[in-house]
Formats: structure tokens, C-alpha cells, sequence
């Protein structure tokens, strides 16, 4: 389940506690997601940290058989070792970022499905898969596209919501089936799922992420970055839902 939610239903763990680490104190923009739906697609527009959402319902309910797949596996922790055990294999380059290493592997491949699902359920707290993906017998309407760099800073706070720019780091369209349909729902919206019916055609979801304290562990032996990673933060979650031309509002609070 993605970490938003995880952190709404109340059951945040690990990787909602990773996601946090880059916060300080203050009140920051957080992942927005924009769908169009219609009876046979669900078009949509992700920023960062919400892009394996999509990911994982195109993997879900794309016709078997082989996808064309350019992107990039990266990972900010040494994780070749558990990688070699999958079929797929990935040729892992070394680089050293500002505070840690990081690896990064290149593909551009035709695969099968599964192979594609064995590498996603490979996830953690600090893997990221940027991948565009489309079957190769160009079943429609499926295709994700996905950015390889990250986005440097998030949506601004003070944007004027008609000029407001949509999410790009990934985009693209799933058909619109049951079991794509209610993935999608259980994973973006746990809190107003009851208020999308089967007319709604626009859903866009705005998150801000306000942290009130940081409380890092009580131990000299520690690095600062590894306190930096250990530290739990108190805040909350601020959720914006617009279905339609309907606006929902709620806070989740956490310390994790």
C-alpha cells in the first residue's frame, strides 16, 4: 500500500517513515495526482511519490504478454546482491549523490509482464522504478510514462490554483476495468472512496505535509545521518480532494 495511505488507515511503517526523512519542520507541498475517467480509461498525471500507484495497477490489469520497458531502476541502498535473485538482469552502475551512494540500473528491454512484476515486488523504503512502459502488441489504452531525473522542488504552496501547473513526473492512461478501478481507489483515496460514483469524471488530490516536531534517537554512538534517518517526526497529513466540482477536506496526524 502506498505511504499516504498507510499513513491514513493508520498502519504507517518503514517506507511512510522513509518518505518523511527529506521533511523539516514547517509546512511542505506534498504529492497531487490528477485522473480523468471514463468508461473504458483512467487517464492520469503524478508527481513523485505517487507514481508506483500506477505503476503497480498497470502491472495489475495489462494483458499478459511482452511490454516494451525503457526507465531506470535506482536504488540509495546497496541492494544488488538481493536484485541478482530476480530473472531480469540488471547491470548496476555505482555514483556517489551528496550524502550517500547511489545505484542505478538501465533498461531497455521487451520483457514479459511477470518479469516486470518480479522486479517491482523487489520494492523498499529507498527504490525508486522510473519506467515507461506500453505492450509491445500495442494493446490500448495502456502506457506509462515515467521521468528518469527527479523533480527539483515541489509544487509551490502559493500557486494560483487556475494557473496551477499539473503533475509531470509520470503520466498516462490504464483501462478502466473493476479491478484496476478499485486498486486505484483503495491506494489514492482510503478516506473519500464512497464519494466517487459511477458518473465522477475528474478526481484530483492534493496533499500538504506539515511537520510540528522531530525527535531524533538519544544515542552519541549514532552518525548525524544516521539520526537523520532514525528520527521520528509528529505532524500531519493535510488532504484536498476535488471529485468533479466537489471539495473534501481532512487531516491524518502520525509520529512515526
Amino acid at each position: 500500500m502506498n505511504w499516504l495511505a498507510k499513513i491514513i488507515n493508520g498502519n504507517a511503517d518503514e517506507f511512510s517513515h522513509a518518505k518523511l526523512v527529506k521533511y523539516g519542520i514547517g509546512t511542505h507541498p506534498g504529492p497531487r495526482t490528477k485522473l480523468a475517467l471514463s468508461s473504458n480509461r483512467i487517464t492520469f498525471k503524478a508527481d513523485l511519490d505517487y507514481e508506483k500507484i500506477f505503476l503497480r495497477g498497470y502491472l495489475l490489469g495489462v494483458p499478459k504478454g511482452s511490454q516494451k520497458l525503457k526507465g531506470i531502476v535506482r536504488t540509495y541502498d546497496d541492494r544488488r546482491d538481493e536484485f541478482a535473485s530476480i530473472r531480469m538482469p540488471l547491470d548496476w552502475m555505482k555514483s556517489k549523490g551528496k550524502s550517500a551512494s547511489i545505484f542505478n540500473a538501465k533498461l531497455n528491454e521487451v520483457v514479459p509482464v511477470d518479469d516486470i512484476k518480479q522486479v517491482v515486488d523487489m520494492d523498499g523504503p529507498t527504490t525508486f522504478f522510473m519506467f515507461t512502459l506500453s505492450p509491445r502488441d500495442g494493446s490500448k489504452p495502456w502506457k506509462i510514462t515515467t521521468k528518469t531525473s527527479f523533480p527539483k522542488g515541489g509544487p509551490s504552496d502559493e500557486e494560483d490554483e487556475e494557473k496551477e501547473k499539473d503533475p509531470t513526473f509520470s503520466k498516462g492512461a490504464l483501462e478502466n476495468n473493476p479491478e484496476v478501478f478499485d486498486f486505484i481507489m483503495q491506494e489514492l483515496l482510503p478516506d473519500f472512496r464512497e464519494s466517487v460514483g459511477p458518473k465522477t469524471k475528474k478526481i484530483a488530490v492534493y496533499n500538504q505535509i506539515v511537520i510540528d516536531e522531530i525527535v531524533p534517537p538519544n544515542d552519541p554512538k549514532l552518525s548525524f545521518s544516521e539520526k537523520r534517518k532514525l528520527a521520528k517526526k509528529r505532524g500531519k497529513i493535510i488532504r484536498r480532494v476535488v471529485i468533479d466540482d466537489k471539495e473534501y477536506e481532512a487531516d491524518f496526524e502520525f509520529f512515526i
